[in-house]
């Protein structure tokens, strides 16, 4: 029995070697396999991160850029990606990432990665107290006053020792450079050059739109609205509309009626002059002409005011050549142009005219003159006081549907990636 034991006790320890030798086969078999797609699907993977990447740059130099492009993973990698950028719950963005890995006769890995992004809500122009597109030949002098944000998308020139409270900003620079040349502006805040451009809007369709539905349109040639402050009650003043200056009233709105959203629209020149009383927008496809000064009735720099106006047009808004105006002239509003500017009318012939205060904001896509000047003095027009009016750096207080802008940018609010193994064979 004892040799028979042995045999058997020899063949057993043979059985279990043998057993544990094909589970350590095995075990090492499925470690380099699992190795080896771990490898595969991290490759994928960071294919699909590299593309959002791509896409996420391609996005930042340009924010209208939609795609989809395809490129290579390149060096060794038989892989590829799709990105492509779309529009996604209304100011965000999204941009999709999805990768292809090849493992030729054996699977295809695709992995998908999607970046959420978010617009900053659209801006109102009424965040600066002044700003241009394009700064013409016109100078800043010594006794030109801003108190407010300013920017320009172009070049601000100055000569002389203008007095800027407020930051400056610009996207290209200074002529001259400041404390070279005639350039003697004091910049209270400070001053940045080659900032980020800001965009004009492509037309007022948001304006138009709402003159149409809940707003006054008017099909003239000219219309001339005069601001009544009403009563001495708050919000109850009236905007009366002619057809010439001393024509009969085609129009009477009161400010506070609840089925009037605040927009006056005329496609041609729309004249205007008295004090607000309420919240209104002016809006012309043409020309604003300012025939007289407008006022709030409640100035808001020495009391509570509600009281606010915007005057925004297609083309220019101007400061008429009258005997009104010949004697300083007071605007109290947000002036924005989309494709002209805002100046004094005959700025260049026109008698020295004193001052041009503004109490609110101005943007313009190119500067506009208001006067000429040899040295520091003035020889025709207004010397200018611009001011601010501090109510608007709320981006909730504004002139009502006045125009805005998106900032280029983009805030990542959600990165989410996954990975999927399409099964066997190519896909």
């Amino acid at each position: 029995m004892g040799g028979k034991a042995g045999i058997i006790l020899v063949i057993g320890f043979a059985f279990i070697l043998g057993y544990m030798s094909l589970n350590l086969s095995t075990s090492a078999t499925s470690t380099v396999q699992n190795m080896a797609r771990y490898n595969q699907t991290t490759v994928s993977h960071n294919i699909a991160v590299a593309g959002a990447n791509v896409g996420l740059a391609l996005l930042y130099a340009d924010t209208s850029w939609r795609g989809p492009i395809s490129q290579s993973a390149g060096g060794a990698f038989p892989g590829d990606y799709t990105v492509q950028a779309s529009n996604f719950a209304g100011d965000q963005l999204l941009v999709q990432s999805i990768s292809r890995y090849q493992i030729p006769g054996y699977r295809t890995f695709r992995d998908t990665v999607e970046v959420y992004l978010s617009r900053n809500k659209k801006n109102s122009f009424t965040l600066y107290a002044w700003m241009t597109n394009f700064e013409g030949n016109v100078f800043w002098i010594t006794k030109d006053t801003v108190w407010g944000r300013v920017h320009s998308n172009g070049n601000l020139h100055v000569n002389g020792k203008p007095v800027f409270m407020e930051k400056v900003t610009t996207a290209k620079g200074f002529d001259p450079k400041p404390g070279k040349g005639g350039n003697n502006a004091i910049f209270k805040q400070g001053y940045e050059t080659g900032v980020a451009t800001i965009d004009f809007p492509s037309d007022l369709s948001e304006i138009i739109t709402a003159a149409a539905a809940g707003g006054r349109s008017y099909l003239l040639p000219d219309v001339w609205v005069t601001l009544s402050p009403g009563t001495s009650a708050n919000n109850d003043g009236k905007a009366y509309v002619r057809a010439s200056k001393a024509g009969p009233i085609i129009d009477s709105i009161a400010l506070n009626n609840p089925l009037f959203n605040g927009v006056i629209l005329g496609s041609g020149n729309i004249h205007v002059e008295g004090t607000v009383d309420g919240k209104l927008t002016v809006t012309s496809l043409s020309q604003v002409t300012i025939e007289n000064d407008v006022l709030y009735e409640n100035d808001p720099r020495y009391t509570s005011s509600d009281d606010v106006l915007g005057l925004v047009c297609e083309t220019n808004v101007v400061v008429a050549d009258n005997a009104e105006n010949n004697s300083n002239c007071v605007v109290q509003a947000s002036v924005f142009t989309r494709t002209g500017s805002f100046g004094a009318e005959n700025y260049n012939t026109r008698p020295v005219s004193g001052e041009l205060h503004l109490l609110g904001s101005m943007v313009q896509e190119q500067r506009g003159a208001v006067g000429t000047f040899a040295g520091s003095t003035i020889k025709s027009g207004f010397s200018k006081r611009y001011r601010y009016d501090t109510r608007l750096s709320d981006p909730n207080f504004r002139p009502p549907f006045y125009p805005g802008f998106y900032t280029k940018t983009l805030a990542i609010k959600n990165w989410w990636e996954s990975y999927r193994i399409e099964g066997l064979g190519n896909y």
